[in-house]
């Protein structure tokens, strides 16, 4: 089969697009043939090598695609369905006591096993969910990663509720109008962040009631003019670096800070006297469970969640997938179709 094999760490020139032997799946595992996979963040810092994983590899934690052949009853040749990329041991204090996401010894789509970046990929038969008849496989390809660390960030770790107002950085992302959409659902008011101006209108569009350029403004002094002074109930950060001291300024006494990545730098720093006195938080979160990815599934298949498609490539043009997104040209998620 066709696939794009990572045999190097590096820049996006390492993806080398070729054959590999065809996959053998096992008792318990699900073939598919792959529709759409998704491209994510998670997949340049395993090409950089900031996360490491064994070589030669196949990238790609969101995918969705047909049945070819499945050892589960329910799973017929041809259904259309979406992977779950998370697959616990189901056997440590985590798994027994409900963690799943902190599980030290399961594996994940696209990182300990090869991922989606392929014609076809095998996954167990546990992770492998029926897309429902209102979605297209390229915008179930988009909700796994993006809307499950979206969801699992705002609802599970933050408790967002109605009324409240979030601070969304990097609104033009995937995990960003993920977080848009979900936190309108919850009856929240939205104040997203980009950084160009043609983002500032489909910022808007997907939910947004304030969209603020960061190059062109003080994103610090836009959000106290917007919220009277008092700053947001919850901050959803995943620049790191750059936008850490802003983003605390903008937080409300006894608000939230949720970081789910370091998109532009990985160290931070800031005034704890001030955090401990307004009785903030800061918390880590990133990839939800498989129930809360259900839960996302059976929203998206009734159009009250609803993915934006960036752009699709071919799995050949993989290369160009990865620098379109380190540059951050895209607006919504960039998918790859064999």
């Amino acid at each position: 089969m066709k696939a794009v094999v990572l045999e190097q760490f590096g820049p996006p020139e390492v993806l080398k697009y070729g054959d590999v032997g065809d996959l053998k799946p096992k008792q318990d595992e699900v073939l598919i043939k792959v529709v759409a996979a998704g491209v994510n963040r998670v997949d340049v810092w395993i090409r950089t090598g900031k996360y490491k994983v064994q070589l030669p590899h196949v990238l790609g934690v969101d995918v969705a695609g047909e049945v070819v052949s499945s050892p589960a009853p329910q799973l017929k040749e041809g259904d259309r369905v979406v992977v779950f990329p998370d697959m616990p041991c189901g056997r440590c204090r985590f798994c027994m006591s409900g963690r799943f996401q902190l599980c030290p010894n399961g594996s994940r789509l696209g990182s300990s096993r090869w991922g989606g970046y392929a014609e076809f990929v095998t996954a167990p038969a546990q992770t492998v969910i029926p897309v429902p008849g209102g979605l297209s496989l390229e915008e179930a390809a988009a909700l796994p990663v993006n809307y499950c660390t979206a969801w699992h960030a705002l609802i599970t770790d933050a408790g967002i509720g109605p009324g409240m107002k979030v601070l969304v950085v990097g609104g033009s992302s995937g995990v960003g109008i993920a977080a848009t959409q979900i936190a309108c659902l919850c009856g929240a008011e939205v104040i997203s962040i980009v950084g160009d101006d043609w983002k500032e209108e489909r910022a808007y569009r997907v939910g947004a009631s304030l969209v603020l350029n960061r190059k062109k403004t003080s994103v610090v002094e836009e959000v106290m003019k917007a919220t009277a002074g008092e700053g947001v109930e919850i901050v959803l950060e995943m620049a790191g670096t750059p936008f850490w001291e802003q983003a605390l300024q903008c937080l409300a006494p006894g608000g939230t800070l949720v970081t789910v990545g370091a998109t532009a730098g990985d160290i931070v720093s800031f005034n704890v006297r001030p955090f401990y006195r307004k009785y903030q938080r800061i918390i880590g979160s990133g990839m939800g469970t498989q129930s809360e990815f259900l839960k996302v599934l059976e929203l998206a298949g009734k159009g009250r969640l609803r993915p934006v498609i960036d752009k699709i490539f071919s799995l050949r043009e993989a290369t160009e997938a990865h620098r379109r997104l380190e540059a951050g040209e895209h607006f919504g998620k960039i998918l790859l179709r064999p």
